[in-house]
């Protein structure tokens, strides 16, 4: 009699594979969308890849704008495979095509330690350790979201079990979590936003020497509009250079950035 509702049971090995292929499907999905919208816009906060690309060449004497936008794609096409096959790897597993799942979930796992194994090689030759030690975590992983999957395909029968208030208590954890998050989201944009393309007034350090603070993620809009408002109020000032503290001194990210502007009277 009880027999079908058994039988739609999950057991507690699948809810664990199919949470893999959608942590992987999701992670690839954004890291994609990151590269479509390179920046920021409205409710997404990215970094500008290609600026980022151009960077690390550029410090290893390759400025050619070329290099880095086919070094950008070829990074893109394969997090956008990893994405198609993770993707398909949920898709076969939903339908409970058991073996379909795993061979597009090994093309995913494939092309997801290639990818990382190239960023870390690049990683090493332009020097960003931050990065380095990003991409070898997402590496090894990987390698692990891969042997737990594979042992967790002969399931062992136990099924998992939630009571009514586990899964009352669930979904309204993760119903305040949504919310929470949501609200911050939607707080920033509307307080915060205006950081990234607003103009920051300039402090005088010395003599023509002035000071200008980035605000978190402020980017080119930023620096272009600073440079512009100091011309604007110092108009017996003539700009002679701008420069950053050095290299060692600064931080990996794009917040906390101080230039200075050195100047001499017209």
């Amino acid at each position: 009699m009880n027999t079908s509702g058994i039988k739609n049971n999950v057991t507690t090995n699948q809810l664990i594979r199919f949470s893999i292929l959608v942590y992987w499907s999701i992670f690839w999905l954004f890291n994609v969308v990151d590269k479509l919208i390179g920046g920021s816009m409205f409710l997404w906060v990215g970094r500008d890849r290609f600026a980022q690309f151009q960077k690390f060449f550029a410090s290893a004497g390759l400025d050619s704008p070329m290099i880095a936008d086919a070094a950008l794609i070829v990074a893109a096409g394969l997090e956008i495979f990893a994405c198609v096959f993770f993707t398909g790897a949920l898709f076969h597993f939903l339908k409970k095509r058991t073996e379909a799942a795993r061979s597009w979930y090994f093309v995913g796992i494939v092309l997801t330690l290639v990818t990382f194994t190239i960023f870390s090689i690049g990683d090493h030759i332009f020097g960003d350790r931050f990065e380095l030690l990003e991409h070898t975590l997402f590496w090894f992983i990987t390698m692990v979201s891969w042997v737990v999957y594979n042992k967790l395909e002969v399931d062992t029968g136990d099924e998992l079990h939630l009571s009514r208030a586990q899964k009352s208590l669930a979904s309204i954890v993760a119903l305040v979590l949504v919310i929470v998050t949501s609200a911050s989201i939607f707080s920033y944009n509307e307080d915060y936003f205006y950081r990234r393309t607003t103009a920051i007034e300039s402090v005088q350090v010395g003599d023509n020497l002035y000071k200008v603070s980035f605000p978190f993620l402020g980017g080119s809009t930023v620096f272009e509009g600073s440079v512009q408002m100091f011309k604007d109020a110092n108009p017996a000032k003539r700009i002679v250079q701008i420069y950053t503290v050095p290299n060692p001194l600064r931080l990996k990210k794009a917040d906390s950035l101080i230039f200075y502007i050195v100047t001499e009277d017209k």
